[in-house]
């Protein structure tokens, strides 16, 4: 008998905590065009997901990263917030002139950043924030037009794939924000549901 309790504890716990939970997903995004670091006039598409999980503990709610992509480029920047952890934090080390580590922050990589001026920077430096204009730090409070800055930039343009070049460069760093209004759209699917922004060789590589 004690067992069998335990299974149907095991049980309910498992219908309550999962079982009967639903998911709904929200999509916030915004396209808007500016200068890549290269100079070069390009879209950009920046997008994060809410999540609602309804079950029997009523509704909770959390963000996915928010995403930062560029027309032409593989490369792509991920903000987080302090939600994802102590893992995902920036690190300050005052070779930007921007702050905001800790709000919505992308950490730049040694080995692909530098600073706006051509510096070396640490692993995991404070390169990237988003708020708005109420100054959100968490991704979930977004909400309207997003303020996103840039202190670093790529350290190479393009790298090697095989036999072809790939461009990797991403949004000119600037210490003014781009100011950017977003859209909400329901739906989990990024590529069905947002925009698509051309990668057409004509706009890639005119040559």
């Amino acid at each position: 008998m004690v067992k069998l309790g335990k299974i149907l504890c095991c049980t309910l716990l498992t219908l309550l905590f999962s079982g009967c939970a639903t998911t709904d997903y929200t999509t916030h995004y915004a396209i808007f065009e500016a200068e890549n670091s290269a100079g070069e006039e390009r879209l950009f598409r920046v997008y994060w997901q809410t999540v609602r999980y309804e079950g029997w503990l009523g509704n909770k709610y959390r963000a996915l990263p928010l995403v930062l992509e560029s027309q032409c480029s593989a490369r792509t920047l991920r903000f987080y917030d302090a939600s994802f952890g102590v893992g995902r934090r920036c690190v300050d080390d005052g070779s930007n002139a921007d702050r905001g580590g800790d709000g919505i922050a992308y950490c730049g990589s040694s080995s692909e950043d530098e600073n706006r001026r051509g510096r070396p920077i640490r692993d995991k430096s404070l390169c990237g924030a988003v708020t708005d204009r109420e100054g959100s730090k968490s991704i979930l409070a977004l909400d309207g037009e997003l303020l996103i800055t840039l202190g670093c930039r790529p350290k190479s343009t393009e790298r090697r794939v095989g036999f072809k070049k790939q461009n990797i460069d991403y949004l000119m760093g600037s210490a003014i924000p781009y100011i950017v209004s977003t859209k909400v759209v329901k739906g989990k699917d990024i590529e069905k549901i947002l925009p698509e922004v051309s990668q057409h060789s004509s706009i890639c590589d005119p040559s």
